[in-house]
């Protein structure tokens, strides 16, 4: 009983840390192979719904298994960090679109992991000063080959939209996730209820019937994979309706993201970058290749390279 307490204050302490840290919400699940969703995955994959994103399949014993990532660890926290801003884009046919994620100034990599480099060491020192024990901690933003998704849900930071995205019933899906793995046993969290109930406003709002069922996304299909991911050229059937980096109409018509106490982010590395913000097409393809790479060197942006901004930009 002792040790339960203990962990229990622990874990609450823990917590604590993190929404100190910036984060707006925090479960903790315990660590264990992926069953549940495992077959659902690998049948995902074999029918070819990754797309060209061949790294899911090879790193797929890993995304199932914790443990081949780190053999100790014991519990996953999962974080969800808000990049939300108040800004909208301009709905005109010659205002070139971005995802939310990217509109900053910064790599939210760099911006997330920052902050959990120093939390885990906070983490780490609280569990030294309130147990005598050293523990490992290993952080994660977005690039490692985890279910972060999954592990969010189970811990309860949320529910699994029927647009597959991650939803808070306080502030909606505009969050990154971040995750911490442990070798130390803390008071794990329950998964909450999905209320999406019958709403299905994501699928019938997804313009390229990416979203093909509820709960299910043919990233064959996804705006989002052909302006980021796809190094090909993009379909001739695919109408990119004006986005150019990634594509946020699904969240974008999710009643979570439009109540009427949003809550934004503190953080103003991920507002808008004024130059390059609801400005014309014809702007965008004036850009250099030097001016592209001196503007969003520091940004997501950087992940597409120049040739494929211009490509993107002339399918719109």
């Amino acid at each position: 009983m002792q040790d339960l307490i203990e962990s229990s204050t622990l874990t609450k302490k823990i917590k604590s840390l993190c929404i100190n840290a910036g984060f707006s919400a925090v479960g903790v699940s315990k660590a264990e192979i992926i069953t549940d969703e495992s077959d659902y995955f690998l049948t995902w994959l074999s029918e070819g719904r990754n797309a060209g994103m061949e790294w899911l399949k090879t790193t797929y014993h890993q995304r199932i298994n914790p443990f081949k990532i780190f053999p100790e660890v014991k519990s996953i926290i999962s974080l969800a960090y808000i990049y939300n801003t108040p800004f909208k884009h301009k709905e005109q046919k010659n205002i070139p679109k971005i995802s939310k994620h990217a509109w900053g100034n910064v790599d939210y990599h760099k911006v997330i992991k920052r902050i959990l480099k120093e939390l885990c060491i906070k983490i780490n020192f609280l569990v030294k000063n309130q147990t005598n024990k050293t523990i490992t901690t290993v952080y994660f933003v977005d690039t490692a080959p985890i279910m972060e998704k999954y592990w969010a849900i189970k811990s309860g930071v949320g529910w699994r939209g029927k647009n597959t995205i991650v939803i808070n019933p306080q502030f909606g899906s505009f969050f990154f996730i971040g995750t911490i793995f442990l070798n130390l046993e803390l008071e794990y969290d329950t998964a909450i209820d999905n209320i999406c109930n019958e709403c299905d406003i994501c699928l019938k709002s997804c313009p390229t019937g990416a979203l093909y069922n509820e709960y299910k996304l043919d990233a064959n299909r996804c705006i989002s994979y052909h302006t980021i991911e796809n190094k090909n050229e993009i379909p001739d059937d695919i109408n990119l309706h004006n986005w150019i980096y990634g594509c946020d109409i699904c969240q974008n018509v999710c009643p979570y993201n439009n109540v009427k106490k949003t809550i934004y982010s503190q953080n103003k590395d991920f507002n808008p970058k004024n130059k390059f913000f609801n400005k014309s097409k014809d702007l965008y393809l004036n850009v250099t290749e030097e001016e592209f790479h001196n503007e969003f060197s520091n940004s997501p942006l950087s992940r597409l390279k120049f040739q494929n901004w211009i490509r993107n930009l002339r399918r719109i």
